[in-house]
């Protein structure tokens, strides 16, 4: 349980810093809490999936705990002046991408599937 807790969170870390470096460059001028916030939602994602004991298809279960967990933060253009539907979008796909790679990665290359 550690390992796949340990990667899946490290996975999240990384997948956050290079989302908030992606960001950054996209022309967005980016804030240090938006860095921060991106970052840690990321890592939430990884450590979702690390403790999670959901029993459903793997790659499954990292698209859906990838999208549940940045709604959190996917859902602030919607709210922001003026509403932003690609922000929304972006961060949604982003999360899902993220969740299924961090699954994929987790389970097949550092052998830490579900137990």
């Amino acid at each position: 349980m550690f390992k796949r807790v340990f990667w899946a969170t490290l996975l999240g870390v990384l997948f956050g810093i290079f989302c908030a470096w992606g960001s950054k460059n996209s022309g967005y001028d980016m804030t240090r809490e938006m860095w921060a916030g991106i970052i840690m939602n990321r890592a939430l994602i990884g450590f979702a999936i690390g403790i999670s004991r959901w029993r459903i298809q793997y790659m499954l279960h990292g698209v859906i705990v990838g999208f549940i967990i940045t709604l959190g933060l996917s859902i602030y253009p919607l709210f922001a002046k003026p509403i932003s539907i690609n922000g929304f979008l972006m961060l949604s796909i982003a999360g899902i991408v993220y969740g299924f790679l961090i699954e994929l990665l987790t389970t097949k290359v550092f052998r830490a599937p579900m137990r």
